[in-house]
């Protein structure tokens, strides 16, 4: 067992503490949403920093994440509950990120209508601001999807259009970042500005970990920062999660695959990366668990998905456990199977590294 979500120090304080810094801010607040970046490696990086540790979600995936960090739910009620799970409309496998209908339940029969899960009509960080500032988003990679979910976390903010080319580089994408924030900054308005800008780390990361040019794209970033606060803005940044280093094995990944079938599970498994799930016919539950607790081995722990809450987690509601598969396997080992095994590092679990992630100030 790993690291599981704080009360009050969570990504669900993050509205909050927005809001706050908000109030005492002349010029307005530019909060830096960075995807992919440990408590570690910020604290290395943002020396200049004021920092605080602030616990991810579990799972500790970005559709998750940012939806806390922008709503201050809880999975319980905002009910994003990974990146690919099922849908409650029509049973199918969605992806929440990008809106997709990944499968259709292995019966072949069609639901009532296609899901538009990801919005549950909470409030957002930018509704809540509207009193009180200009809200505005600059999404980057973000304005590439049409979802419910990127709606959801964008409602109430003027979408501001990016000024550079979208890169994985993590130099060239932090420069296209400044040049985003410093158009943004220059238009004329009368009242403060709250402006909401994506960086996204985690491509990169998945490909190379926490390299010398990661890090020295994040120092450049916080240099940055501190030259913004000294022109009287308030700067924040924060993470959706960070990532450890993975070894698939192949084996393993077979061992998956024999018990992910039509035969077994009523649907494809969802989840990602470090926590994955089956949905197995309901007959067949407690089999496949066996079975799947032998067949990885000690590389992850497997539970009944309504026995979230024996490991310290948040009690899986009726809602959640519809979207949820019955049986839960959490990476133990790098040699979990993650869906992607051409990645070097990978996040959903619920070790320190996955689940502590930075919340930093710059302040004028």
């Amino acid at each position: 067992m790993g690291i599981i979500p704080r009360p009050g120090r969570s990504l669900c304080s993050v509205p909050a503490r927005v809001l706050a810094a908000l109030g005492r801010a002349e010029r307005g607040v530019v909060v830096l949403a960075v995807d992919g970046l440990s408590w570690e490696t910020a604290a290395t990086a943002w020396r200049g920093a004021e920092l605080d540790r602030l616990t991810s979600t579990f799972p500790s995936t970005s559709a998750t994440a940012w939806m806390s960090s922008i709503t201050g739910a809880p999975v319980s009620e905002h009910l994003v509950v990974g990146a690919a799970y099922r849908a409650p409309a029509d049973g199918s496998l969605i992806n929440v990120i990008t809106g997709q209908t990944l499968a259709l339940p292995h019966s072949g029969e069609d639901g009532p209508g296609r899901p538009s899960e990801g919005d549950r009509g909470l409030p957002t960080l930018f509704e809540r601001a509207a009193g009180l500032a200009e809200t505005v988003v600059v999404g980057r990679e973000l304005d590439t999807l049409t979802s419910p979910w990127a709606a959801a976390l964008t409602r109430g903010a003027r979408r501001a259009p990016h000024a550079h080319p979208l890169t994985t580089d993590p130099e060239d994408l932090v420069a296209g970042v400044i040049a985003d924030v410093a158009a943004a900054v220059a238009a004329p308005r009368e009242r403060p500005l709250l402006l909401w800008v994506y960086v996204n780390l985690d491509d990169h990361v998945h490909r190379h970990g926490y390299d010398a040019r990661a890090m020295s794209a994040l120092r450049r970033l916080e240099r940055q920062a501190s030259a913004w606060a000294a022109h009287g803005w308030q700067v924040l940044a924060y993470a959706d999660h960070g990532q450890v280093p993975v070894t698939p094995d192949a084996a393993l990944a077979a061992r998956w695959a024999a018990l992910d079938t039509p035969e077994l599970c009523a649907l494809p498994g969802g989840g990602a990366g470090r926590v994955r799930w089956l949905y197995p016919r309901p007959p067949l539950a407690g089999q496949v668990a066996e079975r799947l607790a032998d067949a990885l081995d000690g590389h992850a722990l497997v539970l009944p998905a309504a026995a979230l809450a024996q490991a310290g987690l948040e009690p899986a509601t009726g809602p959640m456990l519809e979207r949820l598969g019955a049986v839960v396997a959490v990476a133990t080992s790098p040699r979990f199977p993650v869906p992607d095994p051409g990645l070097a590092y990978e996040h959903g679990g619920w070790s320190p590294e996955e689940m502590l992630v930075p919340l930093a100030r710059w302040a004028p």
